[in-house]
């Protein structure tokens, strides 16, 4: 059997509210030479019987499997790009959304420029209401300073809007599993810095669900794992020295005043991490001493 063009890979954990509706939109796709792959990572609920009913509606291969302990979203990327067998690798999220026309525009742009990560503007939308929030793509400024706004975050790509050549995603061995929160981020960076091409198509072909309280849900976590790819960056020659240390330096102070009042003594731990980088900052000087002095007295209160 010929080997398609896209392998759409889906991870999917307690999915079966939106996995039908998502798929939906993978079978409306006018691009038709692809294939599914998707991992269930743990959960038992109806997924599996969806992906099923899905597999008899439509002519192309679909591949479903469950991994028996939950391994996290990265990992179960991972597990689904390790089954493919497409030239290009399509990412979807069990709960986002392609329009029509998502993998037909994404596929010919990726031919077109030689990229090997072509991605689109995305509408974000309200899980509960279906309304429509905000268009986000990078702005022309954006576009103008890449890598550097990729580097700071201005330059964003969702995960579900991407194509990505299976080779080079492979050549950088994909999806860090140790990075729970922001895996995307770090893999666009280590992408770029291995020589990868990204090129933009400024059209919406991907609708990304907001659900309620996403943005403060794990916002610890979140914020040390955006500081630890700066971490890992601070040695990225493109991007000038000065913005690699105040970067990591602030993204570690964000990480230390989340847990500052619950945990002071984690809060020092992430501030010094942070002062390594901009050793005699006065906000890094002024919360290492709110930290101590807060941990004494949660330790003389124990």
């Amino acid at each position: 059997m010929a080997s398609p063009a896209v392998t759409v890979c889906i991870p999917a954990f307690k999915a079966e509210r939106y996995i039908g509706e998502t798929l939906a939109s993978v079978r409306a796709q006018t691009f038709t030479d692809f294939e599914v792959s998707i991992v269930e990572d743990g959960s038992h609920d109806s997924t599996e019987e969806i992906v099923r009913a899905f597999a008899r509606t439509v002519s192309q291969p679909v591949h479903f499997q469950r991994h028996a302990t939950n391994q996290g979203l990265p990992g179960t990327r991972n597990t689904a790009i390790a089954a493919a067998r497409g030239e290009w690798i399509a990412l979807l999220d069990s709960d986002d959304l392609w329009t029509p026309d998502h993998l037909a525009r994404t596929v010919a742009h990726a031919r077109e420029t030689s990229a090997e990560l072509t991605h689109s503007r995305i509408v974000l939308f309200d899980s509960d209401t279906g309304r429509d929030l905000e268009t986000r793509g990078p702005s022309a400024a954006a576009r103008a300073s890449f890598p550097r706004s990729l580097f700071t975050g201005e330059y964003s790509i969702q995960p579900s809007a991407t194509l990505i050549r299976r080779e080079k995603l492979n050549a950088v061995s994909g999806f860090d599993p140790t990075c729970r929160y922001v895996e995307d981020r770090e893999l666009w960076m280590r992408l770029i810095r291995s020589g990868a091409r990204f090129a933009y198509i400024d059209a919406v072909t991907c609708r990304y669900r907001q659900h309620a309280n996403a943005m403060t849900r794990n916002a610890p976590a979140m914020a040390v794992g955006v500081a630890e790819v700066f971490e890992r960056n601070a040695d990225w020659d493109a991007i000038p020295l000065a913005l690699r240390r105040e970067r990591a330096a602030s993204a570690w102070l964000d990480a230390g005043r989340l847990v500052l009042r619950t945990d002071p003594q984690l809060a020092r731990a992430y501030i010094a991490h942070a002062r390594r980088h901009q050793p005699w900052a006065a906000r890094l000087l002024a919360y290492r001493c709110a930290a101590t002095i807060l941990a004494r007295f949660k330790g003389t209160t124990a």
